[in-house]
């Protein structure tokens, strides 16, 4: 069954439905989660990530037909089970609170779409959304200036060409725009090449999910 098709009703019934149906929401996931948090979620090693999609689990178990419509109501769990966990990680780490006033994304439709159009675009390069995901640096300081790499060579045209021609990062282009090392460049090059077609293309969703990161970088204490 494609995944667009699968219901609430159908994952709580089938392992396999549940799996297509979450990932069916990840954009969804990811960006609700962000939106509470107030900050970028790297999805391989942030916390709230894994207790967001425990609660989008949750959901999916406890959502009924009467209730508003499934977003809506796994946004209110998603929220009520990161504001927990915020409160015990709080006593320990003295954290601010999360702020409580959330609604459901309203443009988690558009981020849907982006995703798989970015992904049907990655694909000339050997790659996909998952790719993205699992080539992000986990580094706050890392991730920000391979996003700062991918940004300011997307806005050269000279550059933006050789890497849709090649299908390959020109190496030697971007050192000349950009204040960085080869070794860097080659390291996280599957990543800047996401950012920088993301930017090319103008997929304004992902381009605001990408610089999150940024501003969590300059509103935390992390050294730029």
């Amino acid at each position: 069954m494609n995944t667009q098709t699968v219901t609430v009703f159908e994952a709580r019934e089938d392992d396999a439905l549940r799996e297509a149906f979450i990932k069916q929401h990840f954009p969804f996931i990811i960006h609700t989660t962000s939106s509470i948090v107030g900050r970028y979620i790297a999805i391989e090693n942030d916390e709230e990530f894994s207790v967001a999609l425990e609660a989008f689990n949750i959901a999916i178990d406890l959502y009924d037909a009467s209730m508003s419509k499934f977003e809506t109501y796994a946004t209110t769990v998603i929220k009520n089970k990161l504001i927990d966990y915020h409160r015990k990680q709080r006593k320990h780490y003295g954290q601010e609170e999360l702020s409580e006033d959330i609604t459901a994304p309203e443009n988690d439709d558009t981020l849907r779409v982006e995703i798989a159009d970015l992904s049907q675009k990655l694909k000339a390069f050997g790659m996909s959304f998952s790719d993205l995901i699992r080539l992000s640096p986990k580094h706050q300081d890392t991730r920000k200036n391979a996003i700062r790499v991918g940004v300011t060579s997307s806005k050269h045209k000279n550059i933006v060409e050789a890497l849709y021609q090649s299908r390959k990062l020109p190496v030697a282009l971007i050192l000349k725009v950009v204040e960085t090392t080869r070794r860097f460049v080659y390291a996280h090059s599957g990543y800047i090449t996401s950012v920088m077609v993301i930017f090319t293309e103008e997929l304004n969703s992902l381009q605001t999910w990408i610089l999150d990161t940024i501003k969590d970088d300059e509103h935390g204490s992390s050294k730029s």
